[in-house]
């Protein structure tokens, strides 16, 4: 009776529980509408990506969609090869001992053994690892979970981003390409992307520092700058200028060659944004739930000019403020911790560019 009991309650455990993931979902639907109403859970918290993304995968069990880790196809060639020699080298052990035991049948048969094995481990352990750059709390856009990924998706979509931003003209799509910009040198091209004042502080820290080493008088700085600033004159000191500036950022951004930016607006200021560049790794991006430390990021703070988006400062979060020196509004400026309290300027160097 235990024996027909066991596997009839199994088939209507399996009816059951579709019927149930069923209701859930339909449970689900009622409650992600009554959470969009919520204006503080809607707007503040990311609960309506978790129910719509719960919501699709247990759609995605109902109708059968493979979910699991991401894995290494399986070598069907090397698999199928394998196998016949497993059963050929299976066989003729067999045909060496079957009148009765023979030394020599040894080695067939561990032939035979070890082409078993190594199928078994081409159907085990397949599994590809995420991203070891990710940072901590972190969930792939391309994730190696089929859950993760679709949730991912909704998660985003749901999140309420502000897309535009990513526009080639937008906040993050120009922040982008001016750091693309100055990672290969072209350093003109990328001031198109500059805010006039951002242009000016550049011109003076790099005057000031060759004042500092002995190489320009105090007393030109201010004609000079204006005037690399205004006509790109003298040609020949604009010349160096440019090719020092566009050495200096090449080298200090050449880490980030694949770049992603935070989603959602950080407003700062009336026509201020910060964008917040991250590196992507192998993945095509990434989403988190919590306050996350992301390593490497880089905060570009934009500037709305007559419509157009244009970097104000690639170190602070504060436009920088022209004078000799420069401030950047960056922790651990050596321009000002090395300035005497009671002196003009003395014993400085240039912002960094990073």
């Amino acid at each position: 009776m235990i024996s027909i009991a066991t596997p009839l309650a199994a088939v209507v455990g399996i009816g059951g529980r579709r019927r149930r993931l069923r209701a859930e979902v339909r449970d689900n639907l009622s409650l992600l509408e009554e959470l969009k109403k919520d204006e503080i859970l809607s707007t503040h918290t990311p609960a309506i990506g978790w129910i719509a993304g719960k919501i699709a995968l247990d759609v995605a069990r109902l109708s059968g969609q493979p979910l699991g880790a991401r894995k290494k196809p399986v070598p069907r060639g090397a698999v199928i090869f394998a196998a016949l020699l497993t059963v050929g080298l299976g066989y003729w052990t067999y045909v060496l001992t079957r009148d009765g035991f023979v030394w020599y049948s040894v080695f067939p048969g561990t032939g035979a053994a070890l082409f078993a094995i190594s199928i078994l481990g081409m159907f085990t352990n397949r599994q590809i690892p995420d991203d070891p750059d990710l940072p901590d709390g972190a969930t792939p856009v391309q994730s190696s979970s089929a859950q993760e990924r679709i949730a991912s998706s909704v998660q985003l979509a749901a999140s309420g981003a502000d897309q535009s931003m990513f526009d080639d003209d937008g906040q993050a799509g120009v922040a982008l390409r001016f750091v693309e910009l100055m990672r290969k040198g072209q350093y003109e091209l990328a001031l198109d992307l500059a805010d006039t004042n951002w242009n000016l502080c550049r011109i003076q820290a790099r005057l000031w520092n060759m004042h500092q080493v002995g190489n320009l008088p105090r007393n030109g700085l201010e004609d000079l700058a204006s005037s690399l600033l205004a006509e790109r004159k003298p040609e020949d000191f604009w010349r160096g200028y440019v090719e020092a500036e566009a050495e200096q950022f090449a080298e200090a951004w050449s880490q980030f060659s694949s770049l992603g930016a935070a989603s959602r607006r950080r407003r700062v200021a009336r026509d201020y944004d910060l964008v917040v560049l991250a590196p992507l790794g192998s993945t095509g991006g990434y989403f988190v739930t919590t306050a996350t430390a992301v390593p490497n990021a880089l905060p570009i703070l934009m500037h709305r000019v007559e419509g157009r988006w244009l970097v104000a400062n690639h170190v602070g979060g504060a436009p920088p403020t022209p004078g000799w020196p420069p401030t950047w509004w960056a922790p651990g400026d050596q321009t000002f911790a090395n300035l005497p309290a009671d002196a003009d300027a003395t014993g400085a160097t240039a912002a960094p560019a990073s």
